[in-house]
């Protein structure tokens, strides 16, 4: 009879450590901290993992109390909205760096430096 109320410790536990670690990168993610925002990211998935491995040595002994159910539907919600945000983010960069470095082979200038004037210009400068 021990055994399930340790399996529900280390659960409700577990579920504190994966709150704590989203708690952690939303903060950092509304930081722009890019090496905060990884070492966050990575305490989480260790956390994940952990959690996911109690979870799994707890369920032939105890099913999950509704409010340890409750918190990691709530986890799942937060991991996916701050997995939406990584998104955006990385969609922006990528505009960004879109027109800052264009792709398509245009040059800056376009086709100024094809001008007869252009041409003129150049000739007089060399």
């Amino acid at each position: 009879m021990t055994a399930a109320p340790a399996h529900h410790d280390r659960c409700t536990a577990g579920v504190a450590r994966i709150e704590s670690c989203l708690d952690e990168l939303d903060a950092a993610l509304a930081s722009g901290d890019a090496d905060r925002i990884e070492n966050h990211a990575q305490n989480l998935q260790r956390a994940l993992s952990e959690g996911l491995a109690v979870f799994q040595q707890a369920a032939p002994n105890a099913a999950l109390t509704p409010d340890l159910r409750q918190r990691l539907q709530a986890a799942q919600s937060r991991s996916q909205s701050q997995l939406q945000a990584v998104h955006r983010v990385l969609a922006s960069t990528g505009r960004a760096l879109g027109a800052l470095f264009p792709q398509d082979g245009n040059d800056t200038y376009g086709d100024l430096g094809q001008s007869p004037a252009a041409r003129a210009l150049g000739k007089a400068y060399r």
